[in-house]
């Protein structure tokens, strides 16, 4: 197998493990990758060396270790995520008593790193950081959508079987891509109740690599549905959409995108 694809297969093998906290058996992750258990076990082994991976000796089961979750942190540590969007955050969080969250576009998943929570008491949400966002059943997720290619949203939705999802959250393609066409039309995406029961949201895509490019993450507002009525979304969106403005200019990609095209200018 070439290097190229062995690495790839590690970092998929490191995903499925992450999206998993009781582990995962090697036929599931061989299953997963469309390998042979031989090179399967390879890649474990591998990751274990690395100390990214553990087997549980009681369910034979392949867990990923703090290490993982270590260098996720390290990352957005060095990439100022505390200074260049908090603030924002916890503004935004301030003006609209709901939880803000912001998310990070990777490839072909978006995950939620950072949040904010409002000061209403009552009815509070809490959820846990670093999960990977259901791209067509959230609000963040439909943000994002609304800014890629035909071909590169049908890939992402291709890969969304590892995601959790719900009964209220099937996927219908051709619904899908009417709504993106109204969120593109509006500039925010909204879900209600589509993953968890009582809960609406609505976000905004952050244009951090520059107008017109591929959406590098997004920003939200989600609360109980009895407060977060479509009334109130609307109300709210020229805020979300000031914060979404407000954190892509201090975008780490896109201030390295300007400098880099003001050198070779």
């Amino acid at each position: 197998m070439a290097l190229a694809e062995d690495v790839a297969n590690a970092m998929h093998t490191l995903e499925l493990l992450a999206s998993r906290p009781e582990g995962r058996r090697v036929s599931e992750i061989a299953e997963r990758l469309d390998v042979n258990k031989a090179i399967a076990h390879r890649l474990l082994a591998a990751l274990m060396q690395a100390g990214y991976v553990f087997q549980d000796a009681r369910t034979s089961s392949y867990v990923a270790t703090h290490s993982l979750g270590a260098l996720g942190l390290r990352q957005l540590s060095s990439s100022g995520v505390g200074t260049w969007a908090q603030r924002s955050l916890d503004s935004l969080a301030a003006d609209c008593e709901e939880l803000v969250r912001l998310a990070v576009a990777t490839n072909d998943t978006l995950q939620w790193i950072a949040k904010a929570q409002g000061s209403n008491s009552s009815l509070r949400l809490d959820p846990v950081m670093g999960q990977d966002v259901v791209p067509h059943a959230t609000a963040s997720g439909k943000a994002w959508l609304s800014t890629l290619s035909a071909e590169r949203i049908e890939t992402v939705l291709d890969q969304e079987d590892r995601l959790s999802v719900t009964s209220r959250s099937a996927l219908d393609r051709p619904a899908l891509s009417i709504e993106l066409d109204e969120v593109r039309h509006r500039g925010y995406a909204t879900t209600f109740e589509e993953m968890d029961l009582g809960i609406n949201a609505v976000a905004a895509p952050i244009f951090g690599a520059g107008a017109g490019r591929e959406a590098t993450g997004t920003i939200s507002i989600a609360g109980p549905s009895v407060r977060m009525t479509r009334a109130r979304m609307a109300e709210l969106s020229p805020l979300l959409l000031a914060s979404a403005a407000d954190i892509a200019k201090s975008w780490p990609s896109y201030a390295y995108l300007m400098a880099s095209e003001e050198l070779s200018a």
